[in-house]
């Protein structure tokens, strides 16, 4: 019983990145599509798609963190 109760204490307070890496990935992503391809459009898609795989990566390793320590 003790152990459900750690988890819906943890349970507000989970951080998820892969929202947060597309977001600056499509920003990071503008900025270089206008320097370097001259394409708003193609920059953001690029810089949102290299966003959304690196935050997944980050939520992937951090949910394997936690699996592995208990």
């Amino acid at each position: 019983m003790k152990q459900n109760s750690n988890r819906r204490e943890n349970w507000g307070k989970i951080v998820y990145y892969a929202g947060s890496g597309l977001a600056i990935g499509a920003a990071v992503g503008m900025i270089f599509g206008l320097m370097l391809f001259e394409n708003l459009a193609l920059g953001s898609a690029i810089g949102a798609a290299a966003g959304l795989v690196m935050g997944a990566a980050i939520d992937a390793r951090r949910h394997h963190e936690t699996d592995s320590g208990e």
